[in-house]
């Protein structure tokens, strides 16, 4: 019987095929040490110090944060991806904490050969890239599967990491160093000065004619298009936020020529500047709190992102008649909203693609955390046009909050005592508000006139917004007070349950006296209007209810 009946062969290999062509392999550059899940802004500082020895990435899952080297400052958000070489530090910024409770993971690696260490990256990179978050959720699912054979998925999985990575950063680089990107750049930045192609051009040492070509490729339009259609989105955006003159206009955006502005804005925009206030506009709102917000103003937008609670509200009372999105839709699909063709688009500032949104149109964001609701309430209104029903707004919530407050003198008396809520983060601890986040903060410690647990103040997360803090320290925050949000999936109320029944936490005052209340998470993240007055109600309920009992 011949070998090859049995499914293999005993022939030597091809004479063509000699030695010397074969290739040698290079050797692995780095290996992988530890792969964690991060829960806030926190964490990640901490593992960058934990880890300042070692190459390190993040990967941004969820949230936003303010961070930065000596040279550079950058927001991360959703998608968000950055590299720190060893030994390089990074800056977190702590004036409010992160615009949202950042999630993630980070991953610490370093070189095989210690005296020789080859570095493809930036000390610091950042790049947004979702395909590395798929490439995340892979690698994190295989590190926690302990079967002894993904060991090898693990490092393949690893190694692809790091070619896409190395491959979107030298893709990047290239981008960096266009003069296409520069030039968009420059105009975004010295809108009001004078600037022309022909400047431009022999900046960059190419002809007047390859520069137009390629720009209006990149762009759509030409140049003098792009500018002097970001300039009339800035004075749409102007118009609406304050009351200039069309003289304080025209300075602002860059044109000597009050009458060139006027016809430049109406060949545009479709209306004259003093009558654009007045023009009833379609608005795509960003943000769960904006949305409800230019609800409760009687402006329903034309697109918004809706909170999930909210959505049987509107439904039942039969003001659902638009498009409703989630945030997450928003991040990054500039053509979902681009295809809407909004005449306005409203947000939370910081936001990366600001000069792309404003292409589309005039775009308003607002600080989410220097304004507290009431004074994001009010610009919304100003900006609409409907500031008066802001201001009925507002004179309803110090109502119900002076109605409450007779009500909790009469119970209480006029030392509340301290509160807390917490909002427990599947079983590896939980977040705690400070006073300007909403989540419940804003209505007890503002409100309602109760006290922040003293571990929070020394703590300092008053001041920083928020902490997620460790299942084992969740109890040092403990209060006259509790309200609790519960996880929704059933073993991790199971976890937490267990948790309670734990001397620690059986011993508190709060447990002892029945002082212990849920909320519902999704309610509660709301900052606007319809859910201050929903959190105002429910935590009345949850005190005036329990307090008769106890009578």
């Amino acid at each position: 019987m011949r070998n090859s009946e049995h499914g293999f062969y005993s022939k030597t290999p091809p004479a063509s095929v000699h030695l010397h062509e074969i290739c040698s392999i290079p050797s692995a550059m780095y290996k992988l040490r530890y792969l964690v899940k991060i829960h806030d802004q926190e964490a990640l500082s901490r593992t960058d110090q934990l880890w300042i020895e070692l190459h390190t990435i993040y990967i941004v899952t969820a949230g936003q944060a303010r961070l930065g080297t000596a040279n550079e400052q950058f927001t991360v958000d959703t998608g968000s991806v950055i590299v720190r070489r060893a030994g390089t530090n990074l800056q977190h910024e702590r004036k409010r904490g992160s615009l949202s409770p950042l999630q993630g993971f980070a991953i610490a690696f370093e070189p095989m050969e210690q005296e020789v260490d080859t570095w493809p990256f930036g000390s610091v990179t950042s790049l947004t890239s979702h395909s590395m978050t798929d490439f995340i959720y892979d690698l994190a699912q295989t590190c926690m599967t302990p079967e002894a054979h993904n060991s090898f998925k693990i490092h393949m999985l690893f190694y692809q990491l790091l070619a896409t990575l190395q491959e979107q950063v030298g893709h990047i680089s290239q981008e960096n160093h266009s003069w296409l990107d520069l030039t968009i750049k420059r105009i975004h930045d010295m809108y009001t000065h004078p600037l022309s192609r022909e400047q431009l051009a022999r900046e960059f040492s190419i002809s007047p004619e390859h520069f137009s070509r390629e720009f209006k490729k990149r762009t759509g339009l030409t140049f003098v298009e792009y500018i002097t259609r970001l300039r009339i989105r800035i004075a749409q955006e102007h118009l609406l936020l304050s009351n200039p003159s069309l003289q304080e206009l025209a300075e602002l955006t860059g044109y000597r020529d009050t009458f060139y502005l006027s016809r430049k804005f109406k060949q545009i925009v479709g209306s004259a500047p003093t009558l654009y206030r007045k023009k009833p506009k379609k608005i795509i709102s960003l943000t769960f709190n904006y949305t409800a917000s230019l609800i409760a103003l009687g402006q329903i937008p034309h697109m918004g992102a809706v909170a999930s609670w909210m959505r049987d509200r509107l439904q039942e009372q039969g003001m659902d008649q638009f498009e409703q999105r989630g945030e997450h839709e928003f991040i990054h699909n500039l053509d979902l909203i681009a295809d809407a063709d909004p005449d306005l688009i409203v947000g939370y500032a910081p936001h990366a693609n600001l000069d792309r949104l404003r292409q589309i149109a005039p775009t308003i964001l607002l600080p989410f955390e220097e304004l507290d609701w009431q004074e994001q309430l009010l610009r919304l209104g100003r900006i609409t046009g409907l500031e008066a029903n802001a201001r009925h707004w507002l004179t309803h919530y110090d109502t119900l909050q002076q109605e409450a407050n007779l009500t909790l003198d009469r119970c209480l008396g006029t030392a509340r005592g301290t509160a807390v809520c917490i909002f427990w983060n599947e079983e590896s601890g939980a977040y705690i508000y400070g006073q300007g986040w909403g989540r419940a903060s804003y209505v007890l410690y503002q409100s309602l006139g109760f006290s922040p647990p003293a571990h929070m103040k020394r703590e300092g997360h008053l001041l920083t917004g928020y902490a997620h803090v460790p299942l084992s320290e969740v109890h040092l925050y403990a209060a006259d007070y509790i309200f609790m949000s519960y996880p929704s999936e059933l073993a991790q109320r199971e976890a937490v349950d267990h948790l309670l029944h734990q001397a620690c936490w059986s011993n508190l005052e709060a447990i002892r006296n029945n002082r212990v209340y849920t909320i519902s998470d999704d309610m509660f993240y709301g900052f606007d209007p319809i859910s201050m007055i929903e959190q105002l109600k429910h935590i009345m309920h949850q005190l005036t209810s329990h307090l008769s009992m106890d009578q």
